[in-house]
Order: structure tokens, then C-alpha cells, then sequence
């Protein structure tokens, strides 16, 4: 029993400590993640990205590079990233 309940910690302290570290990797490379004008500009983004139409209040509201890097990128998870740094960096 003795054993089993060594495991059972050390899989709860595993857990526990890769989700802090990933809540603070994501808090330090976006730190704009926690204020909630960022969280709706992405959001509006993604919303209005999906199905292919951007409303022109969404493309004003960042960087004209950012929207040339986001247009050139090929790959769509690099888009989502580029987005993300578009709204969460901006201060």
C-alpha cells in the first residue's frame, strides 16, 4: 500500500508542477494574457478569422506588421501565434 500511495504523490507533484510551469511560461512570453481587453482581442480574432471574414474594427485594433506577418505565414498554428502576440504584447 505504502507504494502505491508513493505514486499517487509523485504523479500529483508531477502534475501540479508541469501546470505551474505552464501557466507561468505562458504568463512571461505573453504577459498581455492577463488583462481582459488582450483576452477579448484575440478572441474577436479568432472568432471573426474562422470563417474566413474579418470585420474592419478587428484589423484596426492591431499592428499593420503584425497583419503582414500573419498574412505571409503559411502555417495556421503560426498564425494563431502571431495573432496572440499581435494582442497579448501590445501594452
Amino acid at each position: 500500500m505504502r507504494r502505491k500511495r508513493f505514486y499517487k504523490v509523485l504523479y500529483l507533484r508531477f502534475i501540479l508542477n508541469l501546470l505551474i510551469g505552464f501557466i507561468l511560461g505562458i504568463t512571461l512570453i505573453w504577459p498581455g494574457i492577463i488583462s481582459n481587453n488582450s483576452r477579448k482581442c484575440f478572441f474577436n480574432f479568432l472568432k471573426d478569422g474562422s470563417d474566413g471574414d474579418i470585420q474592419l474594427k478587428t484589423i484596426i485594433s492591431i499592428n499593420p506588421n503584425s497583419l503582414l506577418k500573419i498574412k505571409n505565414s503559411r502555417n495556421n498554428y503560426l498564425k494563431v501565434l502571431l495573432v496572440g502576440d499581435a494582442c497579448f504584447r501590445k501594452f
